[in-house]
């Protein structure tokens, strides 16, 4: 297997990459082969593997989590832009989005500044079969993190195993999946996730199109992922996708990201979540 250590170009930081959109000209290395990244520093950037995942196993995620992929402005920098919304009178709210895309969410959620009590996504409440007969492939994913990543896995799985069980998929270490569809990333860093772990990057390929490559600028590296390849991944450097190019008309690629939502581990039994909820709605508590 292949080892290979990377310069990081932008020592002083890279903070003005961010929301650039990437093509071939940001890598001068593209791996295709499993291999394993590492800075000069002996810090893991990346470990890639062919063939770790299979086919049945992903097409029964992808099948079973397509339905939560939405046209959504929710995803800030990685869409490529972050700015205030525009309300319908022409004022500036003090929600923070981004352009619009393809791209949901499955499993749970923890609080935030709009929706302020933990809780299942839509996609799982709503369509709960579905959620469940993807679960062996989010266990799969697990699985290979535990083998390839073992250091980072034992603390996530700790803080997994310390979170209520409502809100967790299984027994992994993962509480929350991003799915998107066709959707080139633009140069961010991860957030909300919890950040003693690492990421990883699994995709589903229809059709053919070249590029969209997993790219890390900083270090001039990018990936190609195709069926049943896995990618973990230092998600909190700046990393994105290349351009799509030579796309056939009928050409598909869904991406999942697994990961835990770093404040799960506050989330309360879902009866005392809705307690919650409904002083906050009402002003004082109802039974």
């Amino acid at each position: 297997m292949k080892t290979i250590k990377l310069k990081n170009f932008y020592p002083n930081g890279a903070s003005h990459l961010k929301s650039k959109f990437l093509t071939n000209k940001d890598f001068d290395i593209l791996i295709t082969e499993d291999c394993d990244g590492f800075d000069l520093y002996e810090n893991l950037l990346f470990k890639f593997r062919k063939n770790a995942i299979p086919f049945d196993i992903l097409k029964q995620g992808y099948e079973a989590f397509k339905g939560s992929i939405q046209l959504t402005d929710g995803r800030g920098a990685a869409s490529g832009s972050s700015h205030k919304r525009i309300r319908k009178d022409g004022s500036i709210s003090n929600i923070t989005v981004g352009n619009k895309v393809h791209s949901g969410n499955v499993g749970f959620m923890d609080s935030n500044a709009m929706i302020p009590y933990c809780r299942q996504t839509n996609f799982a409440k709503n369509y709960f079969d579905d959620y469940k007969n993807g679960i062996p492939f989010v266990e799969y994913v697990d699985k290979k993190y535990k083998e390839l990543c073992p250091a980072y896995y034992e603390k996530q799985i700790a803080i997994a195993r310390g979170t209520n069980i409502n809100y967790r998929i299984s027994d992994t270490a993962f509480t929350t999946v991003t799915v998107n569809k066709n959707f080139q990333t633009a140069v961010h860093q991860d957030s909300g996730d919890y950040r003693d772990g690492f990421g990883n990057l699994i995709v589903y390929r229809e059709g053919s199109y070249d590029g969209a490559y997993f790219c890390l600028p900083e270090y001039r590296v990018a990936i190609d992922l195709h069926n049943t390849d896995i990618l973990f991944a230092d998600v909190h450097s700046w990393h994105g996708n290349t351009n799509f190019y030579n796309c056939s008309e009928d050409y598909l690629r869904i991406s999942f990201v697994m990961y835990y939502r770093e404040n799960m581990i506050k989330c309360k039994q879902p009866s005392d979540e809705l307690k919650y909820i409904k002083q906050a709605k009402n002003g004082f508590l109802t039974l």
